[in-house]
């Protein structure tokens, strides 16, 4: 969570040259890494993934809310220490921080479900991918107007591309990756145990010679 957050803040960092159109190839890049850790899949999925790591349901459920609470307090709490924002930044954001009250606690419990192996599991772990997928086409990142500088064009572009080519190739690993578990499953219940190899390498069964009889007269 802490991570998540100090990224999330180091990438808001403005220079006097990007503010002032002397470093707009840096700007660029930044607006990128600002967008991408920002991204609503980025910040959804450190519950889910505090969740995956508690396992327990009712503990999950408290690790997701507590992991995107510290998020959200270590990001506009640093960012208010360094003079990024004033303290009108708690007021302003309230809607995050219920937000994260609201769906920390559920999203936590996705976590839990994405430890399995049935399709319940698979499905939990194909939401942040989803998401990602999904993100920039209902935030309109790629219907950027073009009044704004080329930057910001170019950031709002290239993330979205990011997101979304970061969630088909998540989406298609998951997806194979599960449909690998049921083949070597099956494979391995029709391996012959060390008994029928043993058995299988013998020669066929062949009747001993009869033993020589004396002839008497």
């Amino acid at each position: 969570a802490i991570t998540v957050a100090l990224v999330s803040l180091a990438s808001n960092v403005t220079s006097e040259s990007q503010l002032s159109a002397q470093a707009n190839t840096l700007l660029a890049v930044r607006s990128t890494l600002s967008k991408l850790a920002n991204s609503g899949a980025v910040w959804a999925g450190l519950p889910i993934l505090s969740g995956w790591l508690v396992r327990r349901p009712r503990h999950a459920f408290a690790a997701g809310i507590v992991a995107s609470l510290l998020a959200l307090v270590v990001h506009y709490g640093v960012g208010q220490l360094f003079g990024m924002f004033d303290e009108t930044v708690w007021a302003g954001n309230r809607m995050w921080f219920a937000l994260a009250l609201v769906m920390g606690g559920p999203l936590g419990l996705v976590g839990v479900v994405a430890r399995g192996s049935g399709p319940s599991g698979l499905i939990a772990r194909l939401i942040v991918p989803a998401g990602a997928v999904i993100e920039p086409f209902y935030r309109g990142i790629f219907r950027v107007p073009t009044i704004l500088p080329w930057p910001e064009r170019v950031a709002s572009a290239a993330a979205g591309a990011i997101l979304v080519v970061a969630g088909v190739v998540g989406a298609a690993m998951l997806i194979r990756r599960q449909r690998r578990q049921p083949g070597m499953q099956n494979g391995s219940d029709l391996r012959p145990t060390a008994s029928e190899q043993t058995s299988s390498t013998e020669p066929p069964g062949r009747t001993a010679p009869p033993s020589p009889r004396r002839i008497r007269r």
